[in-house]
């Protein structure tokens, strides 16, 4: 009896292996699914094991800090948040934007070494505003505007023009800031940061070599906002403004530096 029985139990386990067998029974067709799907877990579970893996390595990669640029040029780098900047952009930022803004020489500014050594006079540009009209600001300036935000532009341009001596497009009257300091940026919220600037515009007339220092004291506010893509073709104006706005910064207000201390 036990003998039947184990051959019977025989039977059962391999009548689906069975090529005799010409129909297939329903265990059979849930043992097979059974199988299959267990093959796709085992193999599921094996990919997991090489994501894991790969995640782990990538994890434990210290991040790209070189850079190579087009022209050959290798750059550091450093990952920072959309709306973070280094002290010491904001400084490069601020320095240059109001050299820029604030240097009147009477002529345009050279991109090339014949232009240079032979700087050609600047018409200045009119703001074309009827209660200003004939109120002109140099070129550079107009340039440099384009670091500042578009609701505080037009307002900072009026007064621009008001103080910039007409002598400056007729060669006879030359601005130079002077920066004495420039304190490091305080941060005032998320993305915003102000700096103090101590400077003198020296203003040098045709007739006067001494030059008159007027006092230009400011507490400057920047704020982050996203870089413009720069084509890769571009010149002129055009290629001044990409360059003015590419650190990804924008001056949005301008007011007299209180006098701390006598």
């Amino acid at each position: 009896m036990t003998i039947l029985d184990s051959e019977s139990t025989q039977k059962n386990r391999l009548r689906f292996l069975n090529r005799a067998s010409k129909t297939v029974s329903t265990g059979d067709t849930l043992a097979l699914f059974a199988l299959g799907t267990f093959g796709l877990h085992l193999i599921t579970f094996l990919v997991l094991l090489l994501l894991y893996g790969s995640y782990s390595q990538l994890n434990k990669k210290a991040p790209p800090s070189l850079v190579q640029l087009e022209t050959g040029k290798s750059i550091k780098v450093a990952p920072l948040d959309s709306l973070e900047r280094t002290p010491q952009v904001i400084l490069r930022f601020v320095s240059d934007t109001m050299t820029l803004m604030m240097n009147w020489s009477g002529t345009l500014p050279h991109t090339t070494v014949e232009e240079a050594a032979k700087p050609k006079p600047d018409p200045g540009v009119n703001i074309g505003n009827r209660e200003f009209r004939d109120s002109k600001i140099t070129s550079a300036a107009w340039q440099a505007s384009y670091a500042l935000s578009e609701d505080f532009r037009k307002e900072f341009l009026k007064v621009l023009a008001v103080i910039t001596p007409s002598g400056v497009f007729q060669g006879k009257t030359q601005v130079v800031l002077v920066p004495l300091s420039i304190q490091s940026p305080i941060k005032i919220s998320e993305g915003k940061w102000k700096v103090k600037m101590v400077a003198n515009l020296t203003v040098f007339a045709q007739n006067s070599n001494l030059g008159e220092i007027i006092p230009f004291n400011k507490e400057i506010f920047i704020r982050a906002v996203v870089p413009p893509e720069s084509p890769n073709q571009v010149e002129g104006l055009a290629a001044g403004i990409y360059q003015v706005r590419a650190s990804g910064l924008e001056i949005y207000a301008i007011r007299d530096l209180a006098q701390e201390n006598l």
